[in-house]
């Protein structure tokens, strides 16, 4: 009996001798490492933190965020940059004859609102399912020809009510011939009177100016200054290395410790890397921006009304490329099959028992509020008074549907202030995502806006990482949806920029499985938001329309 009694007794200290260990283990990973192994949602291993097959994978990292990756050094250019131009050739092809042709950048030599469009066949009788085709020459300020293309021209179809609305519209497709001339393209799918509405958004002169302000060693985007944990303040920025002045200055890396997505802060004065608390953007892009463009103007021409007759037609939109929607009576129809774009009953019926994440900037925050409100969810989150990009939840008030929206905004660079835990990365984002039994998942994302005013091949190598993440989540969860939300078009002389992000966007993530791009480009050439990237009501509410009948059809 004593022996038993003194087996147990040592059984009991060898127990208790290994909890003071695992103890001991906890603390000095919280005190040396940062990372504490303890979480809200229970114990986690340290290797399931790596493990692509563990749930937790990425987890880890959203507690690094703000922390020093690596100390104070001088940080040369990092490897990866990509050449963009590529998506582009025509631009290359005429900047090369831009150069060659106005070696002095005279002002004179731009192309100009003298710019002529003119219909290819001006008396023809067009009925509807006739393709109107017209031709765009560009000239320069001595009203001569231009002989090389790159300019960039937006031109859309439209009537207008008695008080101006745009109630009927469709955007029309242009080619560029890289001599100076450019073909417009635009199926007539409505009947009635409509007004051709030509504009030089900005000439290939001015788009070379911004191609020179977004590249490397050149000027910066954005500045942000971040407040330290010892509440000292300090300049940041995803590429602060490479510019022009801070090649040998110290520098502290903040960046994503995981995939290595850049984040670089000045060395403070105390000489210490300490954590980021707090992170504002200090000055705008458009305080630097000069005059490149005579502003977005109508060519001569432009204005040209055009009657089209009614007439049956079995449209094939395989046969005759058009954009996506088009406006007809007030309303939006989708033009692969002329069907009005309206909430539907079976929305509803198609989220039941769903889990939507949505990550990206105001835009997408602007989504998740759209569809809390289609579908009258409650709404749960930190308060977003002065940090908007807060997560947030929204989720049935009842158990009828269970439906839950869940939103967050996307990594740096993110103009809006706030600390670091309010910009997760994407990638981590989709990490972090568990999927259950029994419920459909969709991921809505988007970026762009933000990182508009860097060299572009910091913005590819955020997609590719994307994309990896991407394919890494479907080899464990191969039903996730995910949905790609395009840029939308806004009426101003950096349009050009948005529109190559456009085009970036599209392309990173073409002809992949179960990943869908959600095209509002078209949509808002139609109607083009005004000097202002957020999208009205009667905008917005159509798009997210667009977004439930994707994902419903997905």
């Amino acid at each position: 009996m004593c022996r038993v009694d003194e087996m147990l007794s040592k059984k009991k200290k060898a127990f208790a001798a290994l909890v003071t260990i695992g103890i001991f283990l906890i603390f000095f990973q919280m005190l040396f490492f940062d990372r504490p192994l303890l979480k809200i949602y229970g114990q986690v291993k340290p290797s399931e933190t790596l493990d692509p097959n563990s749930p937790y994978y990425g987890n880890i990292y959203q507690d690094r965020y703000g922390q020093p990756v690596r100390n104070a050094s001088i940080y040369t250019n990092e490897t990866y940059y990509t050449d963009w131009k590529q998506h582009f050739p025509e631009i290359i092809l005429s900047m090369e004859k831009y150069k060659l042709q106005n070696p002095t950048h005279n002002p004179k030599a731009f192309t100009k609102s003298t710019s002529t469009v003119s219909l290819e066949n001006s008396k023809a009788n067009f009925k509807v399912g006739d393709t109107l085709v017209a031709h765009i020459q560009a000239k320069d300020g001595f009203n001569q020809d231009k002989t090389f293309g790159g300019d960039y021209f937006r031109a859309r179809l439209i009537c207008r009510s008695p008080n101006g609305t745009v109630t009927d519209g469709i955007a029309c497709k242009i080619e560029d011939h890289l001599n100076g001339s450019y073909t417009l393209r635009v199926p007539l799918l409505m009947a009635g009177t409509f007004t051709l509405e030509v504009k030089l958004v900005i000439p290939v002169e001015g788009i070379d100016w911004f191609m020179n302000f977004t590249s490397m060693h050149n000027n910066k985007g954005l500045i942000y200054t971040a407040t330290l944990q010892t509440k000292e303040e300090v300049e940041c920025n995803i590429d602060l290395n490479t510019y022009k002045g801070y090649e040998d200055k110290l520098m502290c890396d903040y960046g994503n410790p995981r995939d290595g997505e850049p984040w670089f802060c000045l060395l403070p004065p105390s000489g210490k890397c300490s954590p980021i608390t707090y992170l504002v953007c200090r000055e705008s892009h458009r305080q630097r921006f000069p005059k490149v463009s005579d502003g977005i103007v109508q060519i001569e021409g432009s204005g040209r009304q055009i009657t089209v007759s009614k007439e049956t037609f079995n449209y094939d939109a395989a046969k005759m490329p058009a954009p996506s929607v088009y406006l007809h009576q007030g309303y939006w129809m989708k033009t692969l099959n002329s069907k009005l774009v309206t909430f539907r009953e079976d929305f509803r019926k198609c989220l039941e028992n769903t889990n939507v994440y949505m990550f990206g900037d105001s835009t997408m925050r602007q989504f998740f509020l759209e569809l809390a409100r289609i579908f009258s969810l409650a709404i749960s989150g930190p308060d977003s008074t002065h940090v908007w990009q807060q997560p947030k939840i929204a989720q049935s008030k009842d158990t009828s549907s269970n439906i839950s929206f869940y939103y967050r905004g996307h990594g740096p660079p993110f103009r809006n202030p706030g600390p670091p835990s309010s910009r997760p990365y994407i990638t981590d984002s989709i990490d972090n995502i568990k999927v259950e039994s029994g419920r459909q998942v969709y991921v809505i994302f988007t970026i762009g806006l933000h990182p508009l005013f860097y060299e572009p091949s910091l913005y590819i190598r955020r997609l590719s990482v994307i994309k990896k993440v991407i394919i890494r989540h479907h080899k464990l969860f191969p039903n996730t949806i995910f949905v790609v939300k395009g840029m939308n078009v806004v009426e101003w002389n950096e349009e050009w920029l948005i529109l190559r992000y456009e085009v970036l966007l599209r392309d990173a993530f073409k002809n992949m499985p179960n990943v869908f791009y959600l095209n509002l480009w078209d949509m808002t050439v139609v109607a083009p938001l005004y000097q202002n990237y957020h999208p009205i009501q009667e905008v917005l509410a159509p798009q997210v329309l667009l977004l439930l009948d994707l994902m419903c059809k997905a």
